[in-house]
């Protein structure tokens, strides 16, 4: 008896160890015998979040070609990214790192340190052709986003236009696909469509009447459909990696905000994020919290590079495998230093796949599980987990902040800034850089109405639809209840001195426009209006003094356009001609 005993435990032994060996082997034969990346193709969604595709759940079938792709991929399904904003986010996207280290928090943020290394020039190093075909000019090479591409298609068709379809970035992507189909690539697209406004092309604008933003997400998924198709034409698609993502998402009037950049809630945070290996047909679903900034050291290990150090990212590929990890209690960072630009608060938060805390002036404690919508404050409630995760974000604010790097404040060229004012972005001061946990200043939440009014106007002035004296006295009945609100915010000085400009109301003008310089001295434009005024009602010297003090600014700001240099020295010729004559 003892003998067959010892027998049949020693049977069970080997059949244990026979067993794991042949799961070993399954790993690696599916590891090894799946076709090898040739090419990469990284697919960026603006403004896409990630509950309006139908493979996250959508109720109507807005992506077929990334359901396509998830369903021979992974998808994963809790995506966040850092910052809800085009420029610094793609930045987050193409280094692995959040904005605190790469540095650059708003759209208008020029300098980037050249010792941050872009995925772009890791695959170029290593051997790959490597091209970006971009939707708008918020992407402009002069922001640096361009480090490391072979090719950045920033022109477009054209001239001075601010965005593009994404056909017509598939149009270029796809003549200099075919010229590269010998070499291994790295294709980087970027689809603007999905921000607003939301104006898809036909069918989906009728197929979508009812909701004009879902339109635009399925028109780009019909572009995703093309470059699929192209690939497979050019017999590039069974050797590519295909990432599909987006940079951020959109509020569509959660919580008051009507487009993105202000808050860091879920909807403007999380993102799709899909991944297509070749010869995969997984269809596997990943719960577990992955960000915009895995991709460079996800990347990096399937192509057997080593990723730049310092990254903050976390590699993906281990959930490619027949063994995936074990789930992780991972907490990611999140921010918009938005409403600093009306010397609010930031909002710098910390988020795992359950709970989210933001730090404000009146902080925030979600369990996103119970309350996805975000509607209930657990701050009182559960006081002991805020302070565990307030402290988890004031480390990683100070593992990552950038130390002496010595920002430089580079001004945006006229060409860039008009750009972005035609995006309907550049409005309002630049962010400041507080990470300070000061709970003192106002708290953003308090002006979601004032940065939406103020927002709207900003707009409508740059873009010259204030016209017409019905439309200029509604607005200026709108900036007298927004001084109400928020009296030492000095911008709104300088519109209400362009808006009193505009109706021929002189002495209007003077008065808000000498206030918005005793809270900030010095632009050429507010001294330029400010001339302009002075001389209407004949005070022809303090109209050349500000004319004078207006081309002081020429000088040393290379974004006053030339006409508005020569401007300013016809105006103050006229004055001086004007003082002659009294």
């Amino acid at each position: 008896m003892t003998f067959n005993k010892t027998k049949r435990v020693l049977l069970l032994i080997m059949l244990v160890i026979l067993t794991a060996g042949v799961c070993v082997w399954l790993v690696v034969q599916r590891r090894s015998s799946a076709p090898a990346i040739r090419h990469v193709v990284l697919i960026s969604l603006d403004t896409c979040r990630a509950d309006y595709l139908s493979c996250y759940g959508y109720a109507r079938p807005t992506t077929p070609h990334i359901d396509a792709l998830a369903k021979q991929g992974y998808l994963f399904s809790h995506t966040m990214t850092p910052i809800p904003m085009t420029l610094p986010a793609h930045t987050s996207m193409l280094t692995g790192t959040i904005p605190p280290h790469h540095g650059k928090h708003e759209n208008s943020d020029v300098h980037f340190d050249p010792s941050h290394v872009t995925l772009a020039a890791l695959l170029k190093k290593k051997g790959y052709r490597t091209g970006a075909f971009v939707g708008a000019q918020i992407l402009n090479h002069r922001f640096g986003l361009d480090r490391g591409f072979d090719t950045y298609h920033d022109r477009f068709a054209q001239q001075g236009q601010s965005e593009r379809r994404a056909e017509e970035v598939n149009r270029a992507a796809f003549a200099w696909l075919e010229k590269q189909k010998d070499n291994p690539v790295f294709l980087f697209l970027h689809y603007y469509d999905p921000h607003d406004t939301y104006d898809p092309p036909e069918p989906f604008a009728t197929t979508f009447k009812e909701s004009p933003y879902a339109g635009e997400i399925a028109y780009v998924d019909h572009c995703i459909g093309q470059v699929v198709a192209k690939l497979k034409s050019l017999d590039m698609y069974e050797s590519s990696l295909i990432i599909v993502t987006g940079d951020h998402g959109e509020m569509l009037g959660e919580h008051g905000e009507t487009t993105h950049m202000f808050f860091i809630y879920q909807s403007a945070m999380k993102v799709p994020l899909v991944y297509k290996l070749p010869g995969s047909s997984a269809a596997d679903k990943i719960d577990d919290l992955a960000s915009i900034i895995d991709i460079v050291p996800t990347v990096c290990d399937l192509l057997d590079i080593d990723p730049p150090a310092g990254i903050q990212g976390k590699n993906l590929a281990p959930y490619f495998s027949n063994k995936p990890p074990q789930p992780e209690d991972r907490y990611l960072y999140c921010e918009s230093l938005f409403p600093t630009k009306y010397d609010l608060n930031s909002l710098l938060g910390l988020a795992s796949k359950q709970w989210k805390y933001i730090q404000t002036t009146r902080p925030e404690l979600y369990d996103l599980e119970e309350d996805p919508g975000e509607q209930t404050n657990l701050v009182e409630a559960q006081p002991r987990r805020a302070r565990i995760l307030k402290n988890r974000l004031a480390q990683i604010l100070e593992q990552t902040v950038r130390q002496g790097e010595g920002q430089e404040d580079t001004p945006l060229d006229a060409e860039s800034l008009r750009h972005l004012r035609s995006l309907g972005y550049v409005g309002g001061s630049s962010v400041k850089e507080d990470f300070s946990f000061d709970q003192s200043k106002k708290d953003p939440k308090d002006l979601i109405g004032f940065h939406n009014e103020f927002t709207k106007l900003i707009r409508m002035a740059e873009q010259n639809q204030l016209v017409g004296q019905n439309r200029l006295a509604d607005a200026q009945a709108v900036v007298e209840r927004l001084l109400k609100q928020h009296p030492e915010f000095y911008k709104l000085y300088e519109l209400a001195t362009f808006i009193a400009l505009k109706r021929k109301d002189y002495e209007r003008a003077i008065r808000y426009g000498e206030k918005a310089l005793t809270l900030k001295p010095g632009r050429f434009q507010l001294h330029f209006d400010l001339g302009k005024a002075y001389a209407r009602i004949k005070q022809y010297e303090a109209a050349a003094k500000q004319f004078e003090l207006a081309l002081t600014f020429t000088l040393k700001d290379q974004t006053i356009p030339l006409a508005e240099r020569v401007r300013a020295h016809g105006q103050l010729g006229m004055i001086r001609g004007k003082q002659k004559e009294f």
